[in-house]
């Protein structure tokens, strides 16, 4: 076995691309700190003309940014005490109306908030701040803290919310806060009509995601269509990155709740990878279903158990705590027409085992 290459994960990947899971898959996995297996395969574009990837290509990882940016990003404000997650989110967001008064950063972070799971509230919406009032004004569909919902909604509010609570626009934040600190550097938004997204375009290779009528065939520009309207940062959506630099996200979180980390403490990390009371959701992070899991059936069934997320355009990261495993897999799965769930959960969870079983887990 490399001590870069798991064989059979490589063989599983390589496969996945042969028979159309995804044009494009990387995978990076780390064991305790080290780096046990990264590889990337496949076409970065396959539609108009075909781009095959290469150590220049970043993924849009979609759902993640929840995790990577807003979640990180608030966890380091409640560090610094500068984010109450019991306090009411209308303390930093002062448009949300009376049915919302009672919405808690918690309840955000853990889906916990009554708004739906999204709106197309980009349809009209001539600047980014059209959408965050499209979002606070959304009416809610349960009280506050009487189900658990997944909603890009109340991430859009809460990456309102991280920004004016820490004093900064979200891009610059996560570039000064959590980029800078772990040594990301090819994980950033694209900000329209900033400096810094055309050195980004230059420097970097995009996979391609969605055909849309509306669009044509996206890469280079965020694939949701609510972040995009936000100029590509939002709090839900909006990230690119490798597995390499995903997975070292993931260690940097790993490492805060063992207490080896400088840059997030131990007690403030392992409040936000705590499962909520009758929930399957920790704070920002999902935990592994009871049945049906993404995860697969070997990793994170330790007492400690893991935490989690995905993204619509078939990314992923797990964190195994008992194992210290962290797993990053990154595709394009989307590209060009859109996603087939049942197919690619099904081959997230062989992903999980295939991994597990090359550890000896």
């Amino acid at each position: 076995m490399s001590p870069s290459r798991l064989e059979p994960v490589a063989v599983l990947l390589e496969s996945a691309c042969r028979e159309g899971l995804a044009p494009a898959l990387s995978a990076t996995v780390r064991q305790r700190g080290r780096t046990v297996h990264a590889s990337i395969h496949g076409e970065a574009q396959i539609v108009p003309g075909r781009r095959v990837v290469d150590a220049r290509t970043v993924f849009d990882v979609a759902s993640l940014t929840k995790v990577m940016a807003t979640t990180s990003l608030a966890a380091l404000l409640v560090d610094a005490r500068a984010l109450e997650v019991d306090a009411p989110a209308a303390r930093w967001l002062p448009e949300l109306p009376a049915d919302k008064a009672s919405v808690t950063v918690r309840q955000l972070l853990a889906h916990a908030s009554g708004l739906p799971a999204w709106l197309p509230l980009h349809a009209g919406a001539r600047r980014g701040e059209d959408v965050l009032a499209a979002a606070a004004a959304t009416p809610l569909e349960a009280a506050p803290g009487s189900r658990v919902a997944y909603s890009d909604l109340g991430f859009i509010l809460l990456g309102a919310a991280v920004e004016r609570c820490g004093g900064a626009p979200l891009d610059a934040a996560f570039d000064e806060r959590v980029a800078q600190p772990i040594g990301l550097g090819a994980t950033f938004f694209l900000r329209e009509g900033s400096a810094a997204v055309v050195e980004r375009r230059a420097r970097h290779d995009f996979a391609a995601t969605r055909r849309t009528p509306a669009r044509g065939v996206i890469a280079g520009a965020v694939d949701d269509d609510n972040a995009f309207a936000m100029g590509g940062v939002a709090g839900h959506a909006g990230l690119f990155s490798t597995a390499e630099e995903v997975a070292a996200l993931g260690q940097a979180w790993l490492d805060a709740l063992a207490g080896r980390s400088r840059w997030l403490s131990a007690a403030t990390a392992s409040l936000f990878a705590a499962r909520q009371p009758g929930s399957e959701r920790a704070l920002g992070w999902d935990t592994p279903s009871r049945e049906g899991s993404s995860l697969g059936g070997r990793l994170g069934r330790g007492p400690r158990g893991a935490i989690g997320h995905l993204g619509f355009t078939g990314c992923s990261l797990w964190l195994d705590l008992d194992q210290e495993v962290a797993c990053a897999l990154l595709t394009n799965h989307v590209h060009p027409d859109g996603p087939d769930k049942a197919r690619l959960k099904e081959f997230r969870a062989r992903f999980h085992d295939t991994v597990a079983e090359a550890l000896g887990i």
